[in-house]
């Protein structure tokens, strides 16, 4: 049996991001609009903005979900650092390649904005439960949610 050694994270300033999503930092109010600020697209239906709690997940992922229809943005709501494993939108199933995917760290006063398509597991954290500003469409858990299995689980270390 293979053993492989734990995800390490990146941080928002990884090569890899711009595939998967945009970088959310914080800029000086009055700043112009610019490559700094993230590209919404929602498909038909209403937003959803809501600060979501949830509890913490297991660090052995063996899935990943990704929405078509909506982008979606996370930020702590408690200035707390989380993680995300991220796969770009091009990578497919029906079983995906876990050598696809990486991990991202985004800390306090960070935020991300995933790309349509996405697959993502998370975010994780080092705490019993943990508070997140979501930007969503109100239905994406039902009716934009596609899941699937990793070829092998990845263990994630929280670094």
């Amino acid at each position: 049996m293979i053993e492989h050694q734990p995800l390490k994270a990146g941080s928002l300033l990884d090569p890899r991001l711009p595939a998967c999503g945009t970088a959310l930092r914080e800029v000086d109010d009055m700043t112009l609009p610019g490559e700094q600020d993230a590209q919404l697209s929602f498909g038909p239906g209403t937003l959803r903005y809501y600060v979501m709690r949830i509890p913490r997940r297991p660090l052995r992922i063996t899935a990943m979900t990704r929405h078509m229809n909506a982008t979606q943005c996370l930020s702590s709501a408690e200035a707390r650092p989380f993680w995300l494993l991220l796969a770009p939108p091009d990578t497919e199933g029906p079983v995906l390649d876990a050598s696809a995917a990486w991990l991202l760290r985004i800390d306090a006063g960070e935020g991300i904005k995933l790309h349509l398509g996405t697959w993502h597991a998370g975010p994780l954290f080092d705490a019993d439960s943990a508070s997140f500003f979501n930007l969503e469409l109100s239905d994406t858990n039902q009716n934009d949610h596609e899941t699937l299995k990793l070829d092998r689980p990845l263990q994630v270390s929280l670094n």
